[in-house]
């Protein structure tokens, strides 16, 4: 994807490691309860979870269904509160909603009575972007995530694809530091999950953030990710965080043909079933 002079996808900052970058995010002996009650046994959800992402650093998070991948996106953002231990953004323990976050959630949640352009229009009238740079911004993510032809669509007119690409156009058309994606491209068909994966390993390769992206595949955690968090059946542990080997920059559409992919690629689904395996059993 190439750079246009004064093109507002373009790097303002160098990658990982340059001076004063804290876009961080870190869990510190995090627990969470859920429920509880006169007549309900309290899930212990998370349990003693510690690990670090860096900032600008692309990090998959992978484990069986209920392990609470899900839950951890929630307590990075502030939408939940720890039981016990403690989230770090920005350097910053987490006591609210964090501002200048993005999160794709697995539903795509688009305003039902705005057309694709004033749903990716949104979150640019909100933080009070000027209305020449919020056209020019709209215009290029239209085009970015495949929607030419659709600008003027409801919701209700789009395929489920379609409706998930706008969603994530309406998420990185503010360009926040922090991207938290759950399963963004789950719905997808393999050809249009495939283009979105390499979309956004342009974008991040372009304007880096700092990245932590819920997903089954482990196919994709290795195409995307700098490294891989795998969580235990529940109550969710960190029972590995893997450094990805596979070379950058990547090419998503044969990525799994390097000898480094397949070999990870064995390595971690030897830990997802024997996760799958224990069933709970903990």
């Amino acid at each position: 994807m190439a750079q246009a002079e004064g093109d507002p996808l373009a790097p303002r900052q160098e990658r990982a490691g340059a001076a004063g970058s804290r876009r961080g995010v870190r869990f510190d002996q995090v627990n969470l309860w859920f429920g509880g009650g006169r007549r309900r046994q309290a899930v212990h959800a998370l349990c003693d979870v510690s690990f670090t992402v860096a900032d600008r650093e692309f990090c998959a998070i992978v484990g069986p269904s209920g392990c609470g991948k899900s839950t951890l996106l929630n307590l990075a953002s502030g939408l939940r509160p720890a039981t016990a231990g403690t989230v770090h953004v920005d350097n910053k323990p987490v006591r609210g909603l964090v501002p200048d976050i993005g999160y794709v959630t697995q539903d795509s949640n688009l305003l039902p009575w705005l057309t694709v352009q004033d749903n990716i229009r949104l979150p640019l009238q909100i933080r009070g972007v000027p209305a020449s740079e919020q056209e020019a911004l709209v215009e290029r993510w239209i085009s970015t995530v495949g929607l030419d032809g659709f600008r003027h669509s409801y919701p209700r007119q789009l395929s489920g694809g379609m409706q998930k690409r706008c969603s994530i156009a309406r998420t990185l058309v503010y360009d926040p530091p922090i991207l938290l994606m759950d399963e963004p491209f789950g719905a997808l068909d393999a050809m249009t999950k495939a283009q979105m994966q390499d979309v956004l390993l342009q974008l991040w390769e372009e304007r880096p953030k700092t990245v932590l992206f819920v997903t089954h595949d482990l196919s994709e955690a290795l195409t995307l990710a700098d490294k891989v968090v795998v969580i235990t059946s529940r109550p969710g542990r960190v029972r590995d965080v893997v450094t990805v080997d596979v070379p950058r920059p990547r090419d998503v559409f044969h990525a799994s043909e390097l000898p480094e992919f397949a070999r990870q690629h064995r390595a971690l689904w030897d830990m997802f079933a024997a996760e799958l395996s224990q069933g709970g059993r903990r």
